[in-house]
């Protein structure tokens, strides 16, 4: 049990979403750049107090996201360029936290985060983002836009909205996913599939095929099929939306 003074934690920032508020508010005029970065310091300095922590992990995306480099086209293409000084102040906050900061080549933040909650080797991370697709990863979130304290998602939980963002996809990201379905909808077919008796078909199928139990993209693979949406769908779905964990998820549900 995570105790808010007492036991020692390790914030994993997704510094880039206080960089792109700020760098965004720079390029509109409404302050300077130092502005900017008083901004941002002071923000992950209310992080690292509603956490109760000092010791601390700043995270950033690569520039190489191999996301795009596997669906150029469609993936984050309807996104706005990032604000002109985005970099600069990225340098300059980087600068005052080059111990603590950590970014890989062709990795998301997002990406980044999840391996690091999950591959055991922080010290009971927490990770901090207001992005909610970092829910389909089991640990302690502090979302500073709503939470006054951190809270854990289990494991449970987590698989959970995996398995619904699997058939969602992500429309804000270029993420097809199952074409027309939404939160209720997504939520109809999980019950339909998992729920009672239906859940003994997935298992049967599972074991048979994996000789153990079903993992979550085996459920979402299993949920496309039934549906009637083709496997190309479902793994162009899951190699993009999937938040990485440690190891990575298999796409042959294997």
């Amino acid at each position: 049990m995570m105790h808010l003074q007492k036991t020692q934690k390790t914030p994993l920032i997704d510094v880039e979403l206080l960089l792109y508020k700020n760098a965004a508010a720079i390029d509109a005029e409404t302050i300077t750049f130092a502005m900017a970065v008083f901004n941002v310091e002071d923000e992950t300095r209310s992080i690292l107090k509603a956490c109760g922590a000092s010791e601390y992990k700043m995270v950033v995306s690569g520039r190489n996201n191999y996301r795009k480099t596997l669906y150029p086209d469609t993936y984050k293409a309807n996104r706005p360029a990032k604000p002109v000084q985005y970099y600069n102040l990225l340098e300059a906050i980087k600068a005052n936290h080059s111990e603590s900061w950590l970014c890989h080549d062709q990795l998301e933040a997002d990406d980044l985060l999840g391996i690091m909650a999950t591959n055991g080797r922080i010290t009971n991370p927490i990770i901090c983002s207001i992005d909610k697709d970092m829910l389909t990863i089991p640990c302690w979130h502090y979302q500073w836009h709503h939470d006054d304290f951190p809270h854990e998602v289990t494991q449970e939980q987590g698989d959970q909205f995996w398995v619904k963002q699997l058939l969602m996809g992500d429309s804000t990201d270029g993420i097809t996913g199952m074409k027309g379905i939404g939160p209720k909808k997504a939520e109809g077919m999980i019950e339909k599939y998992t729920g009672g008796l239906a859940l003994q078909a997935i298992n049967d199928e599972a074991i048979w095929s994996l000789e153990g139990p079903p993992t979550i993209p085996f459920i979402a693979k299993y949920i496309y099929e039934k549906e009637g949406f083709s496997v190309d769908e479902f793994t162009k779905c899951l190699l993009t939306v999937t938040i990485w964990r440690k190891p990575f998820p298999p796409t042959s549900g294997s």
